[in-house]
């Protein structure tokens, strides 16, 4: 058997024009020949043609045949049907140009939003084989976000970095650290940091851009006092600076010393520390009792031979037996191992946001491969006489699909490439507009590989979508009916009418259940955005802080500084009052386990845990929190008076049945110890989170009572509250000029924060309904004016006989109108479950479905059917019947 060499193969067929002439000029040579022979037999040269030709047989059957044994028949077809279909699409420009911009606007809404997923769920990671790396995190027993990821404490770390079977290394990291970066005669500024095992950038295998990485026994104190930096910061901060490497900066007023910059590549989604410094466990973080400070997160490389599975398993057996070893801690508490890339995905929660707008920009592509669907067929009608005539010819009903389909790729390849061109600037718009916060920022969306082999993929899946089923329409051509048609008059007949009547009524059904399901999400959004959050936001000023330790020691040094500085803040012209909070209002807040007193002590993890936040007396009247019942605090609420708390009406709704709270006493959970508190007070629920409706019970406590080193400011202003940002700054440095503030923002600020991506996502709702609704009156138009340039010699013969202009017109509405609302209410039903549909996707958001919402987008899918059959109906109504019988 003959050898198959590809490459003398594909020369071959690029050589096959000049074989192709060799051959025929051999074929012509050989009948010459032969002519000449039977010449000289005495034959005449009409004869001995005749007679040559017999003998030799059909010359281009001949032909074809040494052609196929030269290989390539089947893509020197394909590439024939391309160049066919080329001069055919060029001989109609209108209908290509309609076709190529319909698939190339939903091939480009596609490929916009797929870089988001090729971002964020198949993100770029550093070092070598990412895969191999696993995240071994705990599992919460509680419904919370994202209860597999949580981080684990420092002695589960240290169990497990002895599991030499499963990993072949394991490193921890202790991330969302904040401090003050100091010196370079600067100004001191809040950065985001981490701490890490000195094997850290070890386990992922990534080197350093300048310096060096940590070394062993760096973690220990008195040696762990270096850095490394990050490229962002090594360029914002220090400009760049090549010889960066051995010099110092101060972080925390402590001085570090410069040991590398890492790669800008190294990056992993969600983490956004700006430096790295070595992490430092005491004998207090690897005691027992620090096995319920769950703050590190842990990586692991798989060891050679070890599944994820295996690892799984392995690591679940040892979650059962901490649990049981250590019941106060631990008890219901799993452990989970996922692959780096997964746990990405799955902490940073987009998967349902991703879903909703893939499947929305899925609609837009199907709504446009419907609308150039019904373009072909109304090109095939027209084309009957061809069809006829190629089937009396020999062709098969397989032949003419095969090169119907080939227009439909053609078509789709051209689109493709326009909505990847069209795309290029949506991912320069999209991009620009994902900056909401670090962690999303710090992702880059770019048309990557990924991106252009979904465009292609997309493309394909437009060219069978859109000219699959007009190409098998168009190849039940009838021979006979169409041989005696002649162009223009060619009737489209009821099954290409019926065809068209059903792809746009098709559409009608997916826009209206894509207006109805973006309607419901803009609403709940709007509703969450808008809901009162009980407490007064508006001329609110906040900022926060930390307290170092380096500084703050002790609580007496962190009453002081708060004693010293609300006087200061009080001072600033426009300021009516400042306050001190543990947490802002509405941001979410931390939690503490109490039972009552009297009460048995609770088993492991089955505490009551409402929020917990730390004030100032001049917080409630600042926040605008309600006091209902009883007292808020004083100054004389300090660390010699007893503890007293103040609670909110869902902890007295919960927790006491709706009793009198005031003077209960209840055992708050702090530090290991017990800490009796008498109720005072009972103020008005503040929601937990502005984007949830959720109101959890909540307990307050005295600042001077129980000082804390996370500290947000708050004052209430007269004047707009951004504009005393300079004033605040100023005011905290006379106080302390090494302390920087963080996120120092008015109120109405940090909860257009907590919006995150809503702006956007509601913004590309509008877009992509908007475009739907244009696509679907694009579809009813085509259609209308196709039927009514179709029956124009019917609509002649109407006018003659007397019909008026307003009953063509209305004829007309009233065929475009049916094919609408049929479509419509198709959708209407299809749309009605998605209220709870959305209800189970997005905790925490209510989806209202008042059968007006749903009346109000059937009438403007209905406007929408009248706006695009009006046209066509006034061009039949204006119909001369004159002229129309005499183009008959």
């Amino acid at each position: 058997m003959r050898p198959f060499r590809p490459l003398s193969s594909l020369g071959s067929l690029f050589r096959r024009g000049r074989r192709y002439d060799d051959l025929s000029e051999s074929i012509e040579e050989h009948l010459a020949e032969k002519i000449d022979e039977l010449m000289e037999d005495g034959l005449s040269r009409e004869e001995a043609t005749y007679a040559a030709r017999r003998a030799f047989g059909n010359a281009t059957r001949v032909e074809e045949r040494s052609r196929e044994v030269w290989q390539w028949p089947r893509l020197e077809s394909t590439m024939a049907d391309v160049k066919f279909a080329l001069r055919q699409l060029a001989k109609s420009p209108a209908f290509t140009v309609a076709a190529v911009l319909t698939l190339a606007l939903g091939i480009s809404a596609n490929a916009t939003m797929f870089s988001m997923v090729s971002a964020y769920l198949m993100p770029h990671l550093p070092g070598a084989d990412p895969q191999k790396i696993v995240v071994v995190s705990a599992i919460s027993p509680d419904d919370s976000w994202a209860p597999e990821a949580h981080p684990v404490s420092a002695p589960s770390y240290m169990e497990w970095r002895g599991e030499t079977r499963l990993f072949s290394e394991t490193a921890a990291t202790h991330e969302g650290l904040l401090g003050a970066l100091g010196g370079d005669k600067q100004q001191p500024e809040a950065i985001n940091y981490a701490a890490v095992t000195p094997n850290y950038f070890g386990l992922f295998r990534e080197a350093p851009a300048l310096g060096r990485v940590f070394d062993a026994g760096e973690d220990q104190l008195g040696r762990n006092h270096v850095v490394m930096l990050t490229s962002g910061l090594w360029k914002r901060r220090f400009n760049s600076d090549p010889a960066i490497v051995g010099r110092t900066l101060r972080l925390n007023r402590e001085d570090y010393a410069i040991i590398g910059v890492m790669p800008a590549d190294f990056r992993l989604m969600g983490f956004t520390p700006q430096l790295w410094t070595p992490m430092t466990l005491t004998a207090a973080d690897l005691a027992p009792a620090a096995r319920k400070d769950r703050y590190y997160m842990v990586f692991a490389r798989l060891a050679p031979g070890v599944t994820l599975d295996q690892a799984r398993a392995e690591m679940r057996t040892l979650g059962q037996k901490a649990a049981k070893d250590y019941p106060d801690t631990d008890k219901r508490w799993g452990i989970g191992v996922r692959t780096l890339p997964d746990y990405l995905v799955y902490g940073f929660g987009i998967r349902t946001a991703m879903a909703i707008m893939m499947t929305v920009v899925g609609f837009v592509l199907l709504l446009a491969c419907a609308n150039v669907a019904g373009l072909l067929l109304t090109r095939a009608t027209g084309r009957q006489k061809e069809m006829a005539i190629r089937v009396s010819l020999g062709a098969s009903r397989m032949r003419i699909v095969r090169q119907l389909l080939t227009e439909g790729f053609v078509i789709a390849m051209a689109g493709g490439a326009a909505g990847l061109g069209l795309s290029v600037w949506g991912i320069r718009w999209l991009a620009a507009h994902m900056q909401f916060n670090d962690a999303i920022a710090a992702v880059p969306i770019t048309l990557d590989r990924h991106v252009v082999l979904y465009a292609l993929g997309v493309s394909f899946a437009a060219a069978v979508l859109s000219s699959l089923a007009p190409a098998l329409q168009a190849s039940r051509a009838d021979v006979q009916s169409g041989l005696r048609s002649e162009g223009r008059s060619a009737s489209p007949g009821k099954s290409h009418s019926r065809m068209r009547a059903i792809l746009v009524g098709g559409e009608f059904t997916l826009a209206l259940f894509l207006l109805i399901g973006s309607v419901l999400l803009i609403e709940g959004v709007y509703t969450l955005e808008h809901q009162r959050l009980g407490f007064r936001s508006d001329h609110l000023l906040t900022a926060g802080m930390v307290l170092d330790e380096a500084h703050y020691k002790d609580t007496a040094q962190q009453l002081q500084f708060v004693r010293d500085v609300l006087p200061k803040l009080r001072q600033i012209p426009g300021v009516e009052d400042a306050a001190v909070a543990s947490d802002l209002p509405a941001t979410g807040a931390g939690v503490v386990p109490i039972r009552f007193e009297g009460e048995a002590k609770s088993p492991a993890g089955e505490h009551r845990t409402p929020m917990d936040v730390v004030v100032t007396p001049e917080y409630f009247n600042i926040a605008g929190v309600t006091l209902l019942r009883g007292r808020t605090f004083t100054d004389n609420d300090d660390a010699q008076a007893p503890r007293v708390i103040v609670v909110n009406q869902q902890f007295v709704h919960d927790y006491l049945g709706g009793a009198d709270a005031l003077g209960k006493r209840i055992q708050l959970q702090q530090t290991g110890a017990e800490v009796s508190s008498e109720i005072v007070g009972v103020v008005s629920d503040v929601k937990f989170f502005s984007m949830q409706t959720e109101v959890r019970p909540e307990v307050y406590e005295a600042f001077r009572q129980r000082p804390v080193t996370w500290i947000s400011l708050l004052l209430r202003t007269r004047v707009d509250p951004n504009s005393l940002i300079p004033a605040m700054r100023h005011a905290v440095a006379e106080v302390d000029p090494e302390l920087p503030l963080m996120r120092t923002m008015s109120m109405d600020g940090v909860l257009d924060a907590q919006h995150q991506g809503n702006p956007l996502f509601l913004r590309l709702l509008e877009i992509f309904s908007a475009l739907a609704l244009l696509l679907a009156a694009i579809g009813v138009y085509g259609l209308v004016a196709y039927s009514v340039g179709q029956r124009m010699h019917e609509i002649g013969i109407r006018l003659a006989l007397g019909a008026r202009a307003s009953d063509i017109a209305r004829m007309i509405l009233t065929q475009g109108m049916r094919v609408a609302g049929i479509g419509s209410l198709i959708g209407l039903t299809l749309a009605l479950p998605l209220p709870k549909i959305f209800a189970g996707m997005f905790a925490g958001m209510q989806f209202i479905s008042p059968p007006a919402t749903y009346a109000a987008m059937l009438l403007a899918m209905l406007f929408v059917g009248v706006a695009g059959t009006l046209l066509p109906a006034r061009r039949a109504a204006s119909v001369d019947p004159n002229r129309a019988l005499r183009e008959e």
